[in-house]
């Protein structure tokens, strides 16, 4: 048995021991200690003391909030145990009960630096901040080479706004401790705040090399290089940060911005889909993933968070442009001006907004408003190429010609391999019918990303126009809509006149239409092997090769034929119509009717009314597709033939179509490709154009250099249809009346 002077002297050994484990930081092996020794003396008050501190420094407050407790109660009047009873109260957010155990301290030790700062940080996270100023400074004044008491001072003046002194208090506290950590990140912040995102940088790094594992740091680093415009290096940061706190929602959504701003759409929304995940899903956000959304073209999904964002922040106007340009996208274009015009409301004169409200005013048919938003989107943000080319494509539609070919020519001296510029401006010139200009920009529209037209390259040089084909074997490949290859195959014979082996590659449905062309053209169907060739070239390009110009356009019709057999057929049906025979479509291809410059071309059935009840006229639909559904929803039907469940049925395309319109006496369709068939079929067709129509239709004639049967009747206002089928009923009045 162990005398009683061992037995204290083996006690004495271990709290020795466990004090030694204490300072060395080895706080759990300290905890064992201290416990292991309290099971033989549980009221000792100094072991309570010891095992409370060193718990809480482990970051176990609540337990070391009661040993310490109990060590009071057992000695009451320790000032060092009532502030570190009121260090771990406030560890634990119990602020109150914090600043009591501090009150005491002090009035038992007023020299007590760490009670002023303890209660300075209380009354800071009770926002009492003037009373957390007066202690900070109290504690500096008792230990002005203190570090942490400057640092704890340079806190509470930042929280009454005095940010200039507070980043002075940063400073000295860094010159006493160069190595205290949170005064560098204070400082950093404070830097950042002022503009000075260098300094701030070099603060974070010095801040960070003592505490690599501290989240914030590294969050707050992030938006300090994605300040500077280092998106990669911001990134990693928040990524680190993300590594240490994982479901920290600022964070995650600070780098799905830098992730959308360096374009990774697909790694932003991943972000923003843990956000959601979490049920952590601000606003701001909100409009974040709606914004990642409409940049992946996945408009209708962006609508709900952007909506729902607008719910919260009515007055954010981020979220109502975001939402406008899905709108915009989905072609809802009312409501997407609706949109921009409370974006404007929150944050006047945007220009990127008044650039887009431009775009939903043409679409909606104010084209005057579009222009005049244009214009001061073009004056905010500085003339641009692309605020050029809107002012010129709103000039055109408003019939003011010249205008816009200056403002696409200006367009091109600020960007002068701007494609947008140099096709707006190529169809202007074709239009005027100043082919020479017009037809070398036309090879702009490959380049165009709205076209869907990308140049297409083939084991062979392009051929231009210059080279000699004579006995050369040269592809050609169709381009764009039906109704292109239908108008632009006609240059094909005069290459087989000149002893060109041609191979003409078409969309498949349009081979057997086109084999009325001659046989010495070989026609292949796109996707089918392609043989060996000496050149090739596009087919809207041939007009080029050939140098066209308004008196050398080969406007020889027809250049295709119905089939026989097919024609005889369907003439048995139509033959017995009495009086005249008029074929009608309304509707072009939707795609297409998209583009600015192809809106509003097609013509509402509705508008046909007055063509439907001339006496002596039957009118017979050449309606396939799209459009046709309008023929329920008119009150005339009756008076329409439909042949849509009869015609055209199988594969190919349009030969139904041409023996029909061989047994018609005229034709009446809009800018389609119904129009450019019976024109390259030779039958009467008159054509029917909106205000601006596309080039080949030119301005102002009546007629069409490319169709000599073709009539043009045109839109004198835009939109008003009305005024353009009374002057066509009149006509087929009296083509009837002298039938």
């Amino acid at each position: 048995m162990q005398s009683p002077n061992a037995a204290d002297q083996a006690e004495q050994a271990k709290l020795a021991a466990a004090v030694r484990a204490h300072r060395a930081g080895r706080l759990r092996e300290a905890v064992v200690g201290y416990e292991a020794l309290l099971q033989r003396t549980p009221d000792d008050a100094d072991l309570l003391q010891l095992l409370g501190v060193a718990l809480a420094q482990s970051g176990s407050c609540a337990d070391a909030v009661a040993f310490l407790a109990r060590s009071l109660e057992l000695k009451p009047e320790r000032p060092t145990v009532l502030l570190n009873l009121a260090q771990a109260l406030h560890t634990l957010g119990r602020e109150e009960q914090a600043l009591q155990a501090c009150n005491r301290a002090l009035a038992l030790d007023a020299s007590l630096v760490g009670g002023y700062r303890t209660r300075a940080a209380a009354f800071t996270a009770l926002g009492c901040r003037e009373e957390a100023l007066a202690n900070a400074g109290q504690a500096v004044r008792l230990a002005p080479q203190d570090a942490g008491a400057h640092a704890d001072l340079g806190v509470a003046l930042e929280a009454v706004g005095r940010a200039q002194v507070a980043l002075e208090c940063f400073e000295r506290a860094i010159a006493l401790d160069p190595s205290l950590a949170a005064a560098l990140h204070n400082r950093a912040m404070l830097l950042a705040r002022f503009g000075e995102h260098e300094r701030a940088l070099q603060s974070f790094d010095r801040a960070l090399a003592l505490q690599p594992h501290h989240a914030a740091l590294n969050a707050n680093r992030g938006n300090t290089l994605k300040a500077l415009g280092r998106l990669s290096e911001a990134e990693q940061s928040y990524s680190l940060a993300l590594a240490i706190e994982p479901h920290d929602p600022v964070t995650l959504h600070s780098r799905a911005l830098v992730r959308y701003l360096q374009r990774r759409y697909v790694e932003a929304l991943r972000d923003y889909d843990a956000l959601a995940a979490q049920g952590k899903e601000t606003a701001p956000a909100m409009v974040g993933r709606g914004a990642t959304l409409v940049a992946l073209r996945r408009y209708s999904e962006a609508l709900a968070p952007l909506e729902r964002a607008i719910q919260l922040l009515p007055g954010d106007a981020e979220a109502h442009i975001q939402r406008g340009v899905a709108l915009l996208n989905l072609e809802r274009n009312a409501e997407a001006l609706a949109s921009f015009d409370r974006a404007l409301a929150i944050r006047p004169d945007v220009s990127e907004v008044l650039n887009n409200r431009g775009i939903a005013l043409a679409a909606t048919g104010r084209v005057s408003e579009a222009l005049e938003s244009f214009i001061r989107s073009a004056v905010l943000s500085g003339m641009t190429a692309d605020n050029h080319t809107n002012i010129g494509i709103v000039l055109k539609i408003l019939g003011r010609h010249r205008e816009a070919a200056a403002s696409f020519g200006r367009a091109l001296a600020y960007k002068p391999d701007d494609p947008s510029a140099k096709f707006a401006l190529a169809f202007l010139y074709l239009a005027l019918g100043e082919f020479t200009l017009g037809w070398p920009l036309y090879e702009a529209r490959f380049d165009v990303p709205a076209l869907g037209n990308p140049a297409r390259h083939f084991n062979a040089p392009r051929w231009n126009g210059m080279e000699p084909l004579a006995g050369k074997t040269l592809l050609v490949h169709a381009e764009q809509g039906l109704g292109d290859v239908i108008q632009f195959c006609r240059y094909l014979p005069l290459l087989v006149a000149q002893g060109v082996s041609v191979v003409f590659e078409v969309m498949p449905s349009l081979k057997a239409l086109l084999r009325t062309l001659p046989p010495a053209i070989r026609l292949v169907g796109r996707g089918e092997p392609l043989p060996a060739v000496d050149y090739y070239c596009p087919l809207l390009s041939l007009p080029l090769a050939f140098n066209t110009r308004l008196d050398t356009i080969p406007a020889q019709v027809p250049y295709l034929t119905a089939e026989p057999r097919r024609t005889a057929r369907w003439m048995q049906r139509l033959g017995v119509l009495p009086g005249l025979r008029v074929g009608v479509a309304w509707q072009g291809n939707l795609a297409v009717e998209k583009l600015i410059w192809a809106r509003g071309r097609s013509i509402p059935l509705a508008a046909l009314e007055p063509l439907a009840e001339l006496p002596g006229v039957r009118l017979v639909s050449l309606q396939k597709g799209p459009g046709l559904e309008q023929l329920r929803n008119v009150p005339f039907a009756e008076r329409i033939i439909d042949l849509s469940a009869d015609l055209d049925r199988g594969p190919d395309a349009f030969l139904d179509t041409a023996a029909v319109m061989a047994g018609l006496d005229l034709v009446i369709s809009p800018d389609t490709s119904v129009a450019h068939l019976a024109g390259a079929l030779g039958r009467p067709v008159w054509t029917v154009l909106a205000a601006s129509p596309e080039w080949r239709w030119g301005l102002e004639r009546s007629d069409s250099p490319w169709y000599p049967t073709m009539r043009l009747f045109r839109q004198t206002t835009d939109g008003d249809w009305n005024a353009v089928v009374a002057a066509i009923a009149e006509a087929l009045q009296n083509l009837s009346a002298g039938a």
